[in-house]
């Protein structure tokens, strides 16, 4: 059987591919508002699950030369590069582009579906081996990803002869395909390293249980787990120009929310709107809340949005479904208002209920 195309779907700059490679729910929301029948882990036989290990595992023992090809709702692809080396990481250089090649070792990146993002895709949704299927006519093993009302979260093809994970696609609610990425020109064997690859040191230094303890006693947002669906993957904190930055990344095994938090406010000359043809909910486009003035995209695929709230900055950098996205969101602080009575109001919060 062949289900889907992996490669449907919005471009995403080298900054934020590099993002989402740093960086990606079983409990269920406590409000008084009864969740929507997809809003809870799905049941069922995760007889999946070892197809996507064992790939996983084929990943890290398997060199390789590729092309990702990584799209969006808008079909406009963008392309990379892969040498993947084991034991000393990926290579990945942009096609069509002048950045030097990068390389991103295991200790740094989300890259693939190690532990820690199979863990979060079995805890969100039922993983249910569908079967041979085949992709750009070579035989492969599908795999999906339930959500408990039924619809299709993501799949992934893993081929055959490699048993390397080959391609997958996330689907939002409405079985639209949000994001995809898909390994063409595959080449089992060791490619060429190029000379001018930068590696760099892991973002910051990992937070243990205690250090993010110790920061949310200091007010700091650092949860463990944003919504639902949506846990802590990987906590990180580095300085920056004499202040701390704190870098966590939440999955549900399908995508992934980088959030960076810091103490401060946004200048005066910050912009409501960036480039490259996004837009502030506030001005009517299709984000994520219209309570976030400040945040950018359509309706799937890269979102952006920085705030301050209760005296830090907060930025998210998202490739993920609008809902889930949203969601993330909203989880966090709401921004602070402008005018006075927003400063009012805020003064009379600190003195307790009215």
């Amino acid at each position: 059987m062949s289900t889907g195309d992996p490669s449907s779907g919005a471009r995403r700059p080298v900054l934020a591919v590099l993002l989402v490679l740093i960086g990606l729910c079983a409990l269920l929301l406590t409000s008084a508002v009864h969740p929507g029948a997809h809003e809870v882990p799905a049941a069922g036989d995760d007889d999946g699950m070892p197809v996507l290990r064992a790939a996983a595992e084929a990943e890290g023992e398997t060199p390789y030369t590729a092309v990702r090809q990584v799209t969006g709702p808008d079909g406009q692809p963008y392309g990379l590069r892969v040498v993947n080396r084991p034991g000393e990481g990926v290579v990945l250089a942009p096609i069509g582009a002048e950045d030097e090649p990068f390389v991103v070792e295991a200790s740094q990146a989300l890259e693939s579906l190690d532990d820690r993002l199979l863990e979060m895709l079995r805890d969100t949704y039922r993983v249910a081996d569908a079967g041979r299927t085949e992709l750009d006519g070579r035989p492969a093993r599908l795999v999906e990803a339930e959500r408990a009302d039924g619809t299709v979260a993501g799949r992934f093809w893993v081929e055959a002869d490699s048993g390397l994970l080959v391609a997958r696609t996330v689907y939002d609610q409405a079985g639209d395909p949000a994001l995809s990425s898909n390994l063409t020109e595959l080449e089992i064997g060791e490619g060429e390293w190029p000379e001018r690859a930068e590696t760099g040191e892991p973002w910051g230094e990992a937070l243990d249980a205690q250090a993010r303890e110790d920061l949310r006693s200091e007010g700091w947002k650092v949860d463990e787990q944003l919504t639902w669906n949506l846990r802590l993957v990987d906590a990180r904190a580095t300085e920056h120009e004499g202040h701390k930055v704190v870098h966590a990344v939440y999955s549900d095994g399908l995508s992934q929310i980088s959030l960076f938090v810091q103490r401060g406010k946004l200048g005066s000359s910050h912009a409501s709107s960036p480039s490259g043809g996004y837009v502030g909910t506030e001005e009517g486009g299709t984000g994520i809340s219209s309570g976030h003035d400040t945040i950018f995209g359509g309706d799937v695929g890269q979102y952006q949005s920085m705030w301050q709230a209760d005296g830090f900055v907060f930025t998210v950098l998202a490739d993920a479904p609008a809902g889930l996205a949203g969601a993330a969101v909203k989880a966090l602080p709401a921004p602070e208002g402008s005018g006075f009575w927003a400063r009012v109001e805020r003064g009379l919060s600190r003195l307790g209920p009215l």
